[in-house]
């Protein structure tokens, strides 16, 4: 018996050795694991209780996230963090310095269990009577492929009315998503024209490439707006129309880009260095031309000059196009637009001469203003004949650069420019609707004609007193051609004429200058060749 007892003994202290290192060596692998317990992740995350057998059988993860949708996002959130655990213990398992030690086989297994609990969402399906009684279960589990599946086509959870909103939605973002990606092909044609604009040697070109991003806003942008199917055929006509948009403004800035690589190359700098040996002569004229060029739009009333953009879009989604409007323009209601169609006269002086004040000086700016264009005209003949001088001096000129920027061209060897832009100044009224729809403009060109006739306008809004004070015969093309046949062609201050040199730019001086009380008559009238005009200026000669 003492014998017997002694065995028990003995075996039950190996037995409480073993557990006690059984215990030292999982404390050990839990710390190395960071976990506290061997429970850090349950097998089953959720329970429901269903009351039929039918509904047993039924029960599936759409029924579930169908009836607990906020449980999608809990549901991944725990495959994630027993991703973790597994992570953890794969990575323990693959090399550790426990597999020696006794007892590790059985730490093994609680590792084993604890993985086989990872990669999925379990949910313990139970079917209870009305009794109260356990009649059955079942597990539900739910990997991360199909909380996927959900996520992108959210439609599985949804009920009838619920999936029918949840298409419409589906469909004004898809429409709203293909609106955008035209807008970013707007935007793309509209960040070219933006970069390249104001380098385009040719001004024409610009006034080419404000008209084509006018037609993208018009025909484009507008009709994006007003798309409210995937389907529609009018998605194919706006992308080809904007393709055309888009070629027509590269062709420009590929023509632009070649017209300055020829100006910077040594062909054009061989041509530069002989004509500017050969105009020194005439740099003095060409001078005198560009302040006069320069001089004309001080010679009108109000200039209004300011950066345009041509679409206003509540929601931004297309960048602006800015543009240099008309220089004399008048933005104006589409009531005002009609009377001002009807008397145009009027109106300019309504919204580009506001001042009373100001109108003596303004018909003596006006009457001085046919004189200059009149002068410009001269000076523009003369300036055509020392280019026709200058062709032997030229070499070969690109038919691209006469074609395209001819004045350019002429302008950096040094002659005079003289744009038909400066000799065709004009007044503009232009309506545009609220929502930019519609657009409409009219001008009135400043001839000869029109500009006596809106001297007559303002004078006859002058008081008698100033009226008689301010009136005066206006310098007429034929006038200042008689007179300088009465000069016979001849400066009368230094005696140059056309007869010594030919290209002599003649202008007819007010003896007594229009500032001093000269009138614009035959006896205050007198020819004088450009130079001793210019030295002149409002003095008066032998003063």
């Amino acid at each position: 018996m003492v014998w017997m007892l002694i065995i028990l003994l003995a075996i039950v202290a190996i037995e409480t050795f073993r557990k006690q290192q059984y215990k030292k060596l999982e404390a050990e692998i839990l710390g190395k694991l960071g976990f506290s317990n061997w429970n850090v992740v349950p097998y089953f995350d959720e329970s429901v209780i269903v009351k039929s057998r039918q509904a047993l059988e039924k029960y599936d993860d759409i029924k579930f996230f169908k009836e607990n949708p906020k449980m999608l996002a809990r549901a991944e959130e725990t495959i994630q963090k027993k991703d973790a655990v597994l992570a953890t213990l794969e990575e323990f398992l693959e090399d550790n310095e426990y597999k020696s030690r006794p007892q590790y086989k059985k730490v093994k297994k609680q590792i084993d269990a604890l993985r086989s609990n990872a990669g999925a969402f379990r949910i313990k399906v139970t079917y209870i009577s009305s009794a109260g009684n356990n009649l059955g279960s079942k597990q539900v589990g739910v990997s991360q492929y199909r909380i996927d599946k959900f996520k992108k086509d959210p439609s599985l959870l949804m009920g009838k009315g619920e999936y029918n909103r949840y298409i419409k939605e589906q469909q004004k973002e898809a429409l709203h998503q293909k609106q955008h990606e035209y807008y970013e092909r707007v935007n793309s044609i509209i960040d070219e024209a933006n970069t390249n604009r104001d380098s385009l040697v040719n001004k024409d070109n610009q006034k080419r490439l404000d008209g084509l991003i006018n037609q993208l806003f018009d025909r484009a942008v507008n009709s994006i707006k007003k798309i409210k199917s995937l389907e529609s055929e009018e998605w194919s006509l706006i992308g080809d129309f904007m393709d055309h948009i888009k070629s027509e403004v590269d062709k420009i800035v590929s023509a632009n880009q070649r017209i300055l690589t020829y100006y910077e190359s040594p062909d054009f700098l061989k041509i530069k260095e002989t004509c500017e040996a050969l105009m020194s002569s005439q740099r003095e004229f060409n001078e005198y031309i560009n302040e006069k060029v320069q001089s004309i739009s001080r010679l009108f009333g109000t200039r209004v000059v300011r950066n345009e953009t041509v679409n206003d879009d509540e929601y931004n989604y297309i960048r602006p196009y800015k543009k240099t409007i008309t220089p004399f323009t008048a933005e104006v209601s589409a009531a005002v637009f009609a009377s001002a169609e009807n008397n145009p006269l009027e109106y300019i002086v309504k919204y580009f001469y506001p001042n009373k004040k100001a109108y003596p000086e303004q018909i003596q700016k006006l009457y001085h203003l046919v004189e200059e264009l009149e002068t410009l005209q001269d000076a523009k003949q003369i300036i055509e004949n020392y280019k026709a001088e200058y062709q032997q001096y030229l070499g070969d000129v690109p038919d691209f650069i006469m074609k395209e920027d001819e004045a350019g061209f002429y302008s950096r060897l040094g002659f005079a420019t003289i744009n038909e832009s400066v000799l065709t100044v004009e007044y503009k009224f232009s309506y545009t609707s609220g929502g930019g729809m519609a657009q409409r403009s009219f001008t009135v060109p400043m001839t000869e004609e029109t500009i006596a006739e809106l001297i007559k306008v303002l004078e006859s809004k002058l008081t008698a007193t100033a009226f008689a004070k301010e009136q005066r015969t206006l310098m007429t093309k034929k006038l200042r051609e008689f007179i300088k046949a009465r000069d016979h062609f001849t400066c009368c201050n230094c005696g140059n004429s056309t007869s010594i040199e030919p290209n002599l730019l003649l202008e007819i001086d007010h003896i007594i200058p229009v500032s001093k009380g000269g009138r614009t008559v035959e006896d205050n009238l007198q020819t004088l060749c450009w130079k001793c005009n210019r030295a002149k200026s409002n003095k008066i000669m032998g003063s």
